[in-house]
């Protein structure tokens, strides 16, 4: 029997670069838009729209970036990490596929490469996941609010139970996984005191169907949110593409991960 596997990158939560990833980014690259790109690889706008965007939460820094003015009046372009991602991972493809030429057969039993498998399928259903660095940890007698600091630089809180805190060995400098379901963040036009979180952002892209509205919204650093509400709701708020507002929610409905 041959093995045959793919090379994925991944941070301290979960993965976020393989192949077909890859080949978006050099597409972006070659064509200065991601609505090209994803025509050259068949892929639906909004699948690639997405990869962008969790690449983007997911890195230290932003891999992709809009770019505005200029004669063709802007499109989207890579960042030199981006450009130093893709040069790395083309680099260890070469050096993986060595490796695995020079492992001819492997016995039957197959044990170790199915745990990790299923460790690396692991997903969420949450459309927001953002990496924080704990900056402080406030215990009471059952519960712990965590404050964590964005790539951007933006300070969040996130309350969970005492318990969890100590079993996620919660402690400062430690890199962890801000989850957020869309529907528990809410955008105002101006900061409203009754959330414990008031992120400025930009909406980038607004999405609709009869019933409910889905809003992309950029942050500092690059990294993107997207917020679900009801139409009505969507309506009420009065936001356009490229408004700025501030995402809105509280340190309750925020999970932790690691």
């Amino acid at each position: 029997m041959k093995i045959k596997s793919n090379l994925w990158f991944e941070n301290d939560q979960k993965g976020f670069f393989g192949k077909g990833r890859i080949e978006l980014l050099e597409q972006i690259d070659r064509h200065g838009s991601i609505s090209a790109a994803a025509k050259a690889m068949k892929m639906s706008y909004k699948a690639a729209w997405d990869a962008v965007n969790e690449m983007n939460n997911l890195s230290s820094e932003p891999i992709v970036v809009k770019e505005t003015g200029g004669r063709g009046g802007g499109g989207t372009v890579l960042t030199e990490k981006g450009r130093r991602t893709i040069a790395l991972y083309k680099e260890l493809e070469q050096l993986q596929s060595k490796f695995w030429d020079a492992l001819k057969e492997v016995g039957s039993d197959l044990s170790v490469l199915e745990q990790v498998a299923a460790h690396m399928t692991l997903r969420t259903s949450a459309r927001n996941q953002l990496v924080g660095t704990v900056t402080g940890v406030e215990h009471s007698r059952l519960g712990s609010v965590v404050t964590l600091r964005l790539g951007g630089g933006e300070s969040v809180e996130v309350a969970i139970t005492r318990r969890s805190a100590e079993e996620m060995k919660i402690e400062r400098g430690k890199k962890v996984l801000i989850i957020l379901k869309s529907s528990w963040i809410r955008l105002c036009k101006k900061e409203d005191r009754r959330f414990d979180n008031r992120l400025s952002c930009i909406v980038r892209a607004i999405e609709r169907d009869s019933r409910r509205v889905e809003m992309t919204v950029e942050i500092k650093g690059g990294n993107t949110l997207t917020v679900s509400m009801e139409a009505e709701e969507a309506e009420s708020a009065g936001l356009d593409v490229a408004d700025r507002c501030v995402a809105c929610f509280s340190r309750a409905d925020a999970l932790l991960a690691i």
